[in-house]
């Protein structure tokens, strides 16, 4: 291989590395299957936890109705579910960053997470210390959430009914 044949593979290579760097994140096509946000605050347990799961016997729901508050579950149906999703899209969740910090060290803070599966084995997963993405997505899934874990059917589960 000559030296100039040599340089220009090597060029190709890293244009083509760089432009795949500026490749915009695609909204998943295939059906959401599960989907959790937690937020953590300085005390023990959980500030805030939300949760979905798509199962062959339904769509179950566990989700706080207050801060550090006890979880309650709920069926919910495929409408319900296309509202989360139609959240992640609006607000281009699928476009969120790996994980999100301050360029400052905090002491005392808060620290969040967010994770959802699809059909397609497409994720999304993003997750922060002190900082997080533009937008209202996390804020909107936590309200949906919420707004579930207060419907009169939901039931609240014990400590040891927790776990997936």
């Amino acid at each position: 291989m000559t030296k100039k044949t040599f340089l220009s593979a090597c060029l190709g290579g890293v244009l083509g590395v760089m432009s795949s760097c500026g490749a915009k994140a695609q909204m998943p096509e295939g059906e959401l299957t599960s989907l959790s946000y937690t937020r953590s605050g300085m005390m023990a347990g959980y500030e805030y936890e939300g949760r979905l799961e798509k199962t062959d016997s339904g769509i179950v729901v566990k989700a706080m109705r207050e801060s550090y508050g006890p979880l309650y579950q709920l069926t919910i149906d495929e409408k319900t579910l296309a509202q989360f999703r139609t959240i992640i899209e609006e607000e281009k969740m699928y476009d969120y960053k790996n994980h999100y910090e301050p360029p400052f060290r905090v002491l005392d803070g808060y620290m969040w997470s967010f994770f959802a599966n699809f059909s397609d084995n497409k994720y999304i997963s993003s997750g922060g210390s002190n900082a997080g993405p533009d937008g209202n997505g996390l804020g909107r899934i936590c309200k949906l959430f919420t707004e579930l874990a207060n419907d009169p059917k939901a039931v609240m589960i014990k400590d040891k009914e927790r776990e997936w």
